[in-house]
């Protein structure tokens, strides 16, 4: 029995330890499970972090000063800025999610917003800057964070190709130290402002397809002594900034450059010398005329108080038939008026001095950037979304569906979480280019881009008889604009690209040049101003008056 007993203990003591045994074999064998999981999850941060397009493993997620749009944005109901078409395809393609710390528009005041917030240390992960000297200032005093490598790294060979195109100043400008501190907005070639006007009451009062600024004046004036569209016509809309610069509509550029002025730029002389393009004397004999005109009242009265928004809800109610604006206008604002209003016939012109000739400039290459707070763990994420964007969804696949309906819509484009563009300086033409040839037949649609195939078949619908006034804005932009433009005698004025500070132009010297325009243009002072405004102008910039 004895004998029998200690075998048993053994026997038992044996089982104890082979249980001890197998689980710490189930112990190391979940360790060593979890340590390649981990080691598995860390290659991937460190592949994405390094690479164009590879996903994050596990959702990033990185706060946004959002910049949205301005009016309507035209999203799907439900969709919001966090949650739309490109959000969904690149939590899809990069597994990444903004979350918006703000949600305001340039009109309300969006960098007022974001300086707030910086002031307050409150800076969110990723952010839009719409003032290079504030790229310098956040740069200098260590805010944001270096993209050297991000850029060199998580960039693809098409983003970079399209940055080259415009030469070395664009990423100069934003290079400081050697290091480069922001991702610069790329400024597409627009061609030149157009005259949109309301064509069906240019037909109903018989009106003549208008040339030259008189031609203008003469329409405007027409449209409000007829009162069309009702009682409260404006006359010409514009904004208190009066000229464009490349990205707003309901600019007078086309009057200035019919004088040969262009306000608010630098351009080179024959000499050699850079001149501010406001102190010209062909910009003192263009504020004239628009004396003239407000005297008269083809000028909105109320100018100088509008903003884009309330003169998009003048447009959309027929308050307004006439303003200047870009080929994309159709997109906005007109796309809200012709929904509301299926009479109304909107239709553009190219206008130009008396022998035909319109005259244009280059604008600026760049005028917005993103920039990256310092201390974030993914800066490389600003690249990342930029090639998804602008590469890795340029063409059709099934992940930018709904990023095409989004384009035959007319969505704006501010939907998108980064509010920058990176395109060839001449994709506009590149693409209507393509589309004509794909509706006559020359191309085959499968060769058209994402975006060329989403315009292209919301023109064919407008085409054959759809007159949704999304199909209509698709036409009526990128065909009707674009090949306006395209067929005119057009000359362009190259801009030089003035980046370094001392000429830059302060905040408060282009507030003194809006004052002193509004005074000469309303008639409070007559043309003789303009020298005092030069004079004072010249003192406070050359002598060091204006801190900046």
């Amino acid at each position: 029995m004895q004998i029998r007993y200690k075998n048993i203990m053994q026997a038992a003591v044996l089982l104890v330890i082979a249980v001890i045994i197998s689980g710490w074999c189930v112990t190391l064998q979940k360790i060593q499970v979890g340590n390649k999981e981990v080691e598995k999850i860390k290659k991937a941060y460190q592949e994405a972090a390094c690479t164009p397009t590879a996903p994050y493993p596990e959702t990033v997620t990185y706060t946004l000063a959002k910049m949205t749009a301005v009016g309507d944005s035209f999203m799907p109901e439900g969709d919001t800025y966090e949650d739309n078409a490109y959000t969904r395809f690149l939590k899809e393609f990069l597994n990444v999610q903004n979350e918006n710390v703000i949600e305001v528009s340039e009109d309300e005041n969006y960098d007022l917003y974001v300086n707030r917030l910086i002031a307050e240390d409150k800076m969110p992960d990723v952010v839009l800057i719409s003032d290079l000297n504030e790229v310098k200032r956040l740069a200098e005093e260590g805010i944001i964070e270096d993209l050297t490598t991000a850029f060199e790294q998580c960039t693809s060979g098409t983003i970079k190709e399209i940055y080259e195109g415009y030469g070395p100043e664009l990423i100069d400008a934003v290079t400081i130290d050697g290091k480069l501190m922001a991702l610069p907005s790329t400024q597409v070639y627009y061609g030149c402002s157009l005259f949109w006007v309301r064509q069906d009451w240019m037909d109903e009062l018989g009106l003549d397809a208008p040339k030259t600024l008189d031609d203008v004046g003469e329409i405007v004036l027409t449209f409000r002594e007829n009162n069309m569209g009702g009682e409260g016509n404006i006359g010409l809309a514009c904004t208190d900034s009066m000229v464009g610069t490349g990205s707003s509509n309901y600019s007078l550029d086309p009057v200035f450059s019919v004088f040969g002025a262009y306000p608010q730029i630098w351009l080179e002389n024959e000499n050699g010398e850079l001149q501010y393009g406001s102190l010209s004397a062909e910009t003192k004999y263009a504020l004239e005329y628009l004396n003239g005109w407000y005297e008269k009242g083809v000028l909105d009265e109320d100018y100088m108080m509008r903003t884009v928004t309330e003169i998009g809800n003048l447009v959309k109610e027929g308050h307004c038939g006439a303003f200047f604006g870009w080929w994309w206008a159709p997109n906005s604002p007109l796309l809200s008026s012709v929904a509301a209003n299926k009479n109304a016939v909107w239709k553009p012109y190219l206008i130009g001095d008396e022998d035909g000739k319109v005259k244009s400039y280059v604008y600026a290459k760049g005028t917005q950037y993103i920039v990256v707070r310092k201390g974030y763990e993914h800066p490389e994420i600003v690249m990342k979304i930029t090639t998804a964007l602008f590469d890795n969804a340029r063409f059709l696949n099934e992940s930018t569906k709904e990023i095409d309906e989004y384009q035959i819509n007319g969505v704006d484009v501010n939907t998108r979480p980064l509010v920058i563009n990176c395109d060839y300086s001449d994709s506009v033409f590149r693409t209507t280019v393509q589309i004509q040839a794909a509706l006559d037949g020359l191309v085959d649609v499968k060769r058209l881009s994402a975006l060329e195939r989403a315009y292209y078949e919301a023109c064919k619908r407008y085409l054959s008889g759809e007159n949704e006034p999304d199909f209509w804005a698709a036409y009526a932009s990128r065909i009707e604009a674009v090949e306006l433009m395209n067929k005119g005698d057009i000359s362009y004025i190259n801009e030089d690209y003035v980046q370094s500070s001392n000429q830059s132009v302060p905040e408060e010297l282009r507030d003194l040049e809006i004052l002193s325009f509004m005074k000469i243009i309303t008639g409070e002072e007559d043309s003789s101003y303009f020298d005092i405004f030069v004079e004072t102008w010249k003192n406070d910039m050359f002598l060091g008056n204006i801190s900046y």
